[in-house]
């Protein structure tokens, strides 16, 4: 099957061998499906709040694997929030589909209910669907580190994906850094979207938003 832009882009930010690889909000399964053919982990596991939706996923799973790859999966219908992690275990959690605002609360409530967890063999790959400023500021001050960063066009829409981890040192930036190519129209009409977005939000909260702004116009003052 055909991967999604913002799929792909996920799957191909992952580079090393995981112990276990936690694909959320996974929908129909199709990344990590992608990730299972690929031998990246000992354990796929899928995991989504929507119950036809893991049944059906459950189904297509063990139709399509061998016995020797359904050892490798397993699907959870629960609360992304409340993973238990293997407390020793080297581990990713994917998390993509869901606004920034409710993806930040999603990674600190995975951190606060597997306190037992070596949080050095801890990742995040994540791409909100909006939200993005508020979420790198919150995945900075929970002291997580950037390892790389993403800007992904899909469906005339931009979204930006983020490879985080406490091992890493390279501080996580509110606009992103590595992300945006100087030369690149595409990315040069996301920042525009941007600031044209944060210019109207200011009458809600002038005191934030327009932080928010400077934020980002500094940013284009950089780039010219």
């Amino acid at each position: 099957m055909k991967l999604s832009n913002r799929l792909n882009t996920i799957n191909t930010l992952i580079t090393e061998s995981y112990d276990v690889i936690w694909d959320c909000c996974c929908d129909h399964g199709f990344l990590g499906m992608a990730i299972l053919k690929r031998n990246l982990a000992d354990k796929i596991i899928f995991v989504d709040i929507v119950p036809a939706l893991m049944a059906d996923l459950s189904k297509t799973l063990t139709r399509f694997s061998c016995a020797q790859t359904a050892k490798q999966w397993q699907v959870k219908c629960q609360d992304v929030g409340s993973l238990e992690l293997t407390p020793s275990a080297k581990q990713l959690v994917i998390i993509a589909g869901v606004g920034g605002e409710l993806l930040l609360k999603l990674v600190q409530q995975i951190i606060i209910n597997n306190t037992n967890h070596d949080l050095s063999k801890l990742s995040f790959i994540l791409c909100p669907v909006h939200h993005t400023y508020s979420l790198r500021k919150g995945l900075h001050e929970l002291g997580l580190g950037l390892v790389t960063e993403q800007i992904v066009l899909e469906n005339k829409r931009f979204y930006e994906v983020l490879h985080v981890s406490f091992e890493s040192e390279q501080p996580i930036s509110s606009t992103g850094t590595i992300m945006w190519e100087e030369n690149n129209t595409a990315h040069r009409m996301y920042l525009c979207q941007l600031i044209k977005h944060y210019t109207r939000m200011i009458n809600k909260d002038p005191a934030y938003f327009q932080n928010v702004l400077n934020d980002y116009q500094q940013l284009v003052e950089l780039k010219t």
